[in-house]
């Protein structure tokens, strides 16, 4: 078997043993609770553990799921007096939160309550009596990657990182950016250009990912390396002892390598294992299509988001 194909594999089943430990321990996580708040009037801000919530529907309510234990409300509106109060959320259960701000002057929110212990399951939260969404799902995301991938017949090692701005929660638009680690045959690869990402099932614990890029990269290959690389022959002339290649309807360079420009698109599969709303652990496989010969090939990689 050549070396870059088992090298990719074993890369893959690295990838592979690191989500199922990920899995693993993702699965021993405390199921989430739900809290439902119903308030009026329906413009009010709702700030759970100091971020602000937005419901989908302004006349019902909002749900949101939490991890279980004590977590801090907020409720403000214009030309009310704002309300706050902890709330006991218990795994697998729905604790309900409605309250009516009165009219008056905004103040200071009271003191935090006493804390008390969460009510054994199966009992009604303690809560006084008082809007199926999440906080605003809209922002940015950045993520560093790593890439084992198959270039001109060799194992090639791609680092790079991706960004953009991420819609509703589900759809990613930005720009991303790879560049080679080592060489193959002295062959150094770099592209880039815009990225798009599509997540399934990104409430849950673990997700799916389609994930693409499609733009432009440029290739150089040493001189020395070139003959390997084209099988071309190089002949050296000049005072210099210069090296100009016989590039066959290619553009070269002469002295130094060989250089040139190409298409890519790179689609990818991704496993996504979600540790909080805000960081992402994510394993793929993909292919890597260029419009340059030698350089399209198998890829497998794993990065971290951070982010919406």
């Amino acid at each position: 078997m050549p070396p870059y194909r088992m090298s990719i594999r074993l890369f893959l089943c690295a990838v592979l043993l690191a989500l199922t430990a990920s899995l693993a321990a993702a699965q021993q996580r405390t199921d989430f609770g739900t809290l439902s708040i119903q308030v009026r009037p329906p413009n009010a801000e709702v700030f759970i553990d100091g971020e602000r919530w937005v419901g989908a529907d302004a006349t019902g309510p909002l749900q949101v799921q939490l991890a279980p234990g004590f977590h801090r409300v907020e409720l403000r509106a214009p030309g009310r007096r704002p309300y706050s109060t902890e709330i006991a959320i218990r795994a697998g259960e729905t604790t309900p939160l409605n309250v009516v701000l009165p009219e008056g002057p905004a103040q200071a929110p009271p003191p935090p309550p006493e804390r008390r212990p969460a009510p054994p399951s199966g009992q009604p939260a303690a809560a006084p009596p008082i809007v199926q969404a999440g906080p605003s799902e809209d922002g940015f995301v950045f993520a560093p990657d790593f890439k084992i991938t198959d270039i001109n017949h060799e194992t090639g090692a791609m680092v790079g990182a991706y960004g953009g701005w991420v819609v509703g929660g589900q759809f990613m638009f930005g720009l991303g950016g790879y560049w080679q680690a080592n060489d193959s045959h002295g062959a150094h690869l770099a592209y880039g250009g815009p990225v798009l990402e599509w997540r399934a099932r990104r409430t849950e614990t673990i997700g799916f990912n389609l994930h693409a890029l499609i733009g432009a990269g440029q290739v150089y290959v040493d001189h020395y390396y070139y003959p390997a690389y084209r099988d071309m022959q190089i002949n050296v002339s000049g005072p210099h002892g210069s090296v100009q290649v016989n590039m066959g309807g290619y553009p070269y360079m002469n002295g130094y390598g060989y250089s040139d420009v190409f298409f890519v698109a790179e689609p990818e599969a991704q496993i996504v294992v979600r540790f909080g709303s805000s960081m992402r652990l994510q394993g793929g496989i993909g292919y890597r299509a260029t419009s340059q010969d030698g350089l399209s090939g198998v890829s497998g990689g794993i990065s971290l988001q951070f982010g919406r």
